[in-house]
């Protein structure tokens, strides 16, 4: 099974390491006892650049802290309905308006859930 990156970030950090650049930035890191950033970087480039498909993590913060509180019956707000909705839209390349079908939600909220499985596996 091949697993995508989360990200440009990502994808640079696989690279470096398949490279041994990583390697290398992590001895001259631990010399010189600067850290290299690259954690941030990465953070900073899958936020910019998802990889289609993919949660940015603030996305992923806000679903995970969403099902943390989710009790499977309705939603708290409009606003967290229209933000949901503007991560599907986003994730799944749709246009879907905002509505108040339970069903339709009920869609919506399992597609974020698979989302947040998929980004917790890369």
């Amino acid at each position: 099974m091949i697993i995508m990156s989360k990200g440009l970030g990502s994808k640079i950090e696989k690279i470096t390491k398949a490279t041994g650049i990583k390697a290398v930035v992590d001895k001259v890191s631990e010399v010189t006892g600067k850290p290299c950033g690259c954690n941030e970087r990465k953070k900073t480039l899958d936020e910019l650049y998802p990889s289609k498909g993919y949660l940015k993590p603030s996305e992923y913060e806000y679903i995970k802290e969403f099902f943390k509180r989710y009790k499977g019956s309705r939603l708290e707000s409009y606003e967290e309905r229209d933000m949901l909705l503007a991560i599907y839209n986003r994730t799944n390349l749709k246009n879907q308006k905002p509505t108040s079908c339970t069903s339709c939600l009920r869609g919506i909220v399992e597609n974020l859930r698979n989302k947040l499985n998929e980004y917790e596996k890369a």
